[in-house]
């Protein structure tokens, strides 16, 4: 049995949060119940061996921003590399996201919009309010979100780039 104590997501989401992020050493801002965290570049994915790097060596990791909030009975954790897909790539980061959707159960690629005319692509995780962790316990779970999300983003943004437009199809004619 672990001699953490477990805390509930209720109550203790915001300073599970701002823990897990001191650990990153990643800045974090709060506005309106909801917490936002910078995360550099090199220290999104693979922190834990102190290199910076993203998986199986493939360099820094990319810089992201988390968001925390509470909505609906959940935390509801958002991440994004602030990717905005132009229009004429919006159709195949579309169908590269619902890809996605199909085969991984979370976080869910999202394609939304973050105060600009085009669409954000984030990845979205819910935790639910009820449950009780340990603090390890939280790190674990955002750590693996974090890496499932910067997978998420990477695959959906390339594979976007990748698929041909109507436009692409047009040119060929």
């Amino acid at each position: 049995m672990t001699a953490d104590p477990l805390v509930p997501l209720s109550d203790g989401w915001e300073a599970l949060a701002r823990t897990w992020a001191r650990r990153r050493g990643a800045r974090v801002t709060a506005e309106h119940g909801a917490l936002s965290v910078d995360i550099a570049a090199g220290a999104a994915v693979g922190a834990h061996d102190g290199g910076g790097h993203g998986p199986a060596g493939q360099g820094p990791g990319p810089a992201l921003v988390v968001d925390f909030n509470q909505a609906g009975g959940t935390v509801v954790v958002i991440v994004t590399d602030g990717t905005l897909v132009p229009p004429d790539r919006v159709a195949p980061t579309a169908a590269a996201a619902t890809a996605w959707n199909a085969r991984e159960v979370t976080p869910t690629a999202v394609l939304g919009y973050d105060r600009t005319e085009l669409p954000l692509l984030s990845a979205v995780s819910t935790l639910p309010l009820p449950a009780h962790m340990t603090p390890a316990g939280f790190d674990a779970t955002l750590d693996a979100v974090l890496e499932r999300a910067a997978r998420l983003l990477t695959e959906c943004r390339d594979l976007g780039h990748t698929l041909r437009s109507a436009d692409d199809l047009a040119a060929r004619g």
